[in-house]
């Protein structure tokens, strides 16, 4: 019998716009597959629906459980992000030689009082109260408002980070003369 007789022979009887249907047996792996399929269904039912299996809400909390602890404001004692505003001296003297470095003075004048940039010394701020925030504004910049990013070439090491944000946190509440007004309409309080 040619390999034309066999196809012949399992071609059915019916067809539809010149088509033609062969009576071809499932591949036996399709089958086994179809049958495993199945046999999963009715083991994940039995395991998860009447057995106790964990639900999807317990294998959340396990899954959060097993995940690394972040802090919470409350129990953050670095004001977030490991930025640990730093008070001594010399850390302060680093940080304003940064400020000034980076000509900050420009647009927050030199005791950070604001003119085109805002006041950093008052408890209204646009970007953020948290330290973290501000270390962020300042790698980010706002090049819309006129502000680059610091260290657009070379970026600040974390202890230059911790400074400069320590420099700015430290003048918080100096009330500088001829200080930029507070505009509620743009800035958010700030206040502890």
């Amino acid at each position: 019998m040619s390999h034309n007789e066999q196809d012949k022979d399992k071609l059915l009887d019916h067809e539809y716009d010149g088509i033609r249907e062969l009576d071809n047996h499932m591949p036996r792996w399709w089958i086994l597959g179809f049958y495993f399929t199945i046999a999963f269904s009715v083991v994940y039912i039995i395991y998860y629906h009447f057995a106790g299996g964990p639900s999807s809400a317990q294998e959340y909390e396990a899954e959060m459980a097993a995940a690394p602890k972040r802090t919470t404001p409350e129990t953050d004692t670095t004001g977030g992000s490991g930025i640990t505003l730093l008070t001594d001296a010399e850390s302060l003297k680093a940080g304003e030689a940064l400020y000034i470095a980076q000509a900050c003075i420009g647009c927050h004048k030199p005791d950070l009082g604001g003119s085109v940039g805002p006041n950093l010394t008052d408890d209204y701020w646009i970007h953020g109260c948290k330290p973290e925030e501000v270390a962020a504004s300042i790698k980010s910049g706002f090049p819309e408002k006129g502000m680059t990013p610091y260290g657009n070439n070379q970026p600040l090491s974390a202890e230059k980070m911790q400074q400069l944000v320590s420099y700015i946190f430290s003048k918080k509440g100096s009330k500088p003369v001829g200080a930029k007004p507070i505009d509620p309409a743009r800035e958010k309080l700030c206040k502890s």
